[in-house]
């Protein structure tokens, strides 16, 4: 969790940085991928804002030192984690418009994005309902999806390594890339669950 918390805030760096210098040198895939997000700089910073605000605080709800010495901490971030959800998850829907990778990345955003905003609304409900180790597990599996696409950056960055041998552009590896980062990271999260690993509830 931690590393992939790390490289989704590296990615929203670079990408913050990008959007003030896009590429106008260099590979021409990363170049193409620059330009696209420039074009909607705005719904992007949103996006990633959000997405780095959330990233910082997850690692908190899963601190059982926060949670037993600091538990109003615990609980406010926890709301602000759960407000941050819709901000993330619709921004990644209207992303959409005119995608990167087209149809891939299109059925990919659509399905994890739905996860991830049912896995949250779950946790949330489970929440109120004081049904603490069952919110446990929907908060991984939300969280999973959510740093699904740090597991997507260093795939992609494989992608554009040997995009000069295959000639492959973004907008022909994005969804394919997408498809593997979330879905591994998924797999990963439901397997740590259902081995009995999501250990003590968050309260």
């Amino acid at each position: 969790m931690f590393t992939l918390c790390a490289i989704a805030v590296a990615a929203v760096l670079h990408r913050m940085f990008a959007l003030a210098h896009p590429l106008t040198r260099g590979p021409a895939a990363a170049a193409e991928l620059d330009a696209d997000f420039t074009r909607k700089a705005v719904l992007t910073l949103v996006h990633i804002v959000a997405a780095l605000v959330f990233v910082l605080l997850v690692p908190l709800q899963f601190s059982g030192t926060l949670r037993a010495r600091h538990p109003r901490v615990h609980r406010w971030t926890g709301r602000i984690v759960m407000a941050l959800t819709p901000v993330i998850g619709l921004s990644a829907l209207l992303l959409l418009v005119h995608p990167i990778g087209g149809i891939p990345e299109v059925t990919a955003i659509l399905f994890f994005d739905g996860l991830f905003l049912f896995a949250m609304g779950r946790a949330f409900v489970l929440a109120r309902q004081r049904r603490f180790p069952q919110h446990r597990e929907w908060v991984i599996r939300g969280v999973a999806v959510a740093l699904g696409a740090a597991t997507v950056r260093p795939i992609m960055g494989v992608f554009f390594a040997i995009s000069r041998g295959t000639g492959w552009t973004p907008h022909q590896f994005f969804g394919i890339a997408f498809w593997i980062g979330f879905a591994a990271t998924v797999v990963g999260a439901e397997t740590w669950i259902r081995r009995g690993s999501a250990t003590p509830a968050i309260r």
